[in-house]
């Protein structure tokens, strides 16, 4: 080859100053795309934001009613507050490594991770009497429950569940309050997210507060008892999941007859723990909207509009999936309808031969309690009476509670503050049976943690201002 026709191949195959190599356009590209998704959940984020923004009026009104009913429970609320900075509580992160993590750039283009302080993060828990010695003075470790707070899947705050700790913790029980992240930073994916991922701290951790791991109850109140409903059926229908791949000596298929596939499949890769329903000695159901496509004209009612509705439950999600039906959305994170489409892949399971598999679905639940108060007008008496009709002919035992003229916040706030704790004795009552724990004390009302903290009249007109 000559020397000018070698010269000439050697320039052709040199890129030119002004021309980017392979590589550099792979960065490139690798930068797009990482800028195109920030902007995607920059713009999702804004779309939630201004669907709240629109409803202002009907914020206004119900927060000048919220404004009347901190008022009136004002004495009750100082209380609640002084417990909650001097108990027996330790809050503890149980969130992932990332939100410790923190990159940077240097001067050189190149990222590096920086210690980042979580404090603002919303992966905290609160463990209530992990120092109050048991009162049956035994070696014998705590039974555990686990509270998620409400708060219309908006304004939930683990601060709430401050009086269920100081209701139960005198009686040998251990009480774990974990936060979420709310609507609009996320939406329902990522609280079901937060809540299965605090589950399985509990579970990794616990015994090093005291409480023992192998008897752990849920509970759930409202929007709490919602995110944790979804989770128990979701880890049941992930159970069945992965025996139907045992079964078929392949990777899990949940492909059943008559049921969505792909978002059931899709819905199972959210949570990443790895306890088992059945590793829940029971979950209590308080207050609840277990059918959210009954639910949504009551939302309504109440001040969140179709649009708000359909962003907290997915309908505007970071991936732009909104040409879907309104009802697979709701559809898809009711507890009653998880339920019964675990009911179907339980079937499926049980016709192609699986040994492992319980002849009934209850064999794969844990314990089930449903507790609603007849007043309640935020979620109508009629969403546990629908809900225990479908467990009833899914053949799961339920045991149910239904409190006369209580309203959707009695059970938490206005019946405890004036010294009513029949929600906290039933739940003792539930933890009890379903534990068999022997450090347990017996539940006495007259006990110091459990008298009045507002007057029975001001506790009545806060309920005539209630907004919720």
């Amino acid at each position: 080859m000559s020397l000018h026709r070698l010269q000439s191949v050697l320039q052709r195959r040199r890129p030119s100053a002004g021309q980017p190599t392979q590589q550099t356009e792979k960065t490139h590209k690798s930068q797009r795309r990482g800028s195109q998704r920030h902007s995607k959940a920059k713009n999702t984020r804004r779309r939630r934001i201004r669907d709240l923004l629109r409803h202002i009026p009907t914020f206004t009104l119900r927060f000048l009613r919220l404004m009347a009913f901190v008022v009136f429970l004002l004495p009750a609320f100082v209380v609640f507050v002084w417990h909650y900075l001097t108990c027996d509580r330790i809050a503890a992160y149980y969130g992932p490594y990332e939100d410790c993590i923190d990159e940077e750039t240097d001067d050189d283009g190149d990222k590096k991770n920086k210690s980042k302080d979580p404090f603002f993060s919303r992966h905290y828990l609160d463990i209530y009497g992990s120092r109050t010695p048991s009162p049956e003075r035994t070696t014998e470790k705590k039974p555990v429950v686990i509270f998620v707070t409400g708060g219309a899947w908006i304004i939930g705050y683990r601060m709430w569940g401050a009086l269920l700790g100081r209701a139960l913790a005198p009686f040998g029980v251990l009480v774990i309050v974990p936060d979420y992240r709310n609507f609009p930073r996320v939406n329902i994916e990522g609280m079901v997210q937060d809540v299965d991922m605090s589950i399985q701290w509990v579970f990794d951790h616990v015994e090093e507060y005291g409480g023992d791991k192998e008897k752990i109850v849920l509970v759930g109140q409202s929007a709490g008892a919602h995110i944790g409903g979804v989770v128990v059926s979701m880890k049941v229908r992930g159970w069945l999941c992965g025996e139907r791949g045992e079964v078929e000596g392949s990777s899990p298929n949940c492909t059943v007859e008559g049921v969505d596939n792909t978002e059931g499949s899709r819905q199972q890769m959210l949570l990443k723990s790895t306890y088992s329903p059945q590793e829940l000695c029971g979950f209590i159901s308080t207050s609840a909207p277990h059918n959210l496509v009954t639910m949504r004209p009551v939302f309504h009612h109440h001040g969140l509009s179709a649009s708000v509705q359909k962003s907290i439950f997915g309908g505007l999600g970071d991936d732009e999936r909104c040409n879907r039906e309104e009802e697979d959305v709701f559809e898809k994170w009711s507890p009653y309808h998880l339920a019964a489409k675990a009911h179907s892949e339980h079937r499926n399971l049980l016709e192609s031969g699986s040994e492992k598999c319980p002849v009934e679905l209850a064999g794969i639940f844990p314990r089930l309690c449903v507790i609603h108060g007849t007043a309640d007008k935020t979620v109508p008496i009629g969403e546990a009476i629908g809900f225990i009709a479908l467990l009833t002919k899914l053949k799961i035992p339920t045991k149910t509670k239904l409190y006369k003229g209580w309203t959707h916040t009695d059970p938490i706030l206005e019946a405890p503050m004036r010294g009513n704790h029949l929600y906290h004795k039933d739940i003792y009552d539930c933890v009890f049976s379903w534990t068999g724990s022997k450090s347990m004390g017996s539940f006495d009302e007259k006990h110091p943690q459990l008298q009045p903290i507002c007057p029975t009249l001001l506790v009545e007109a806060a309920r005539y201002c209630n907004p919720f």
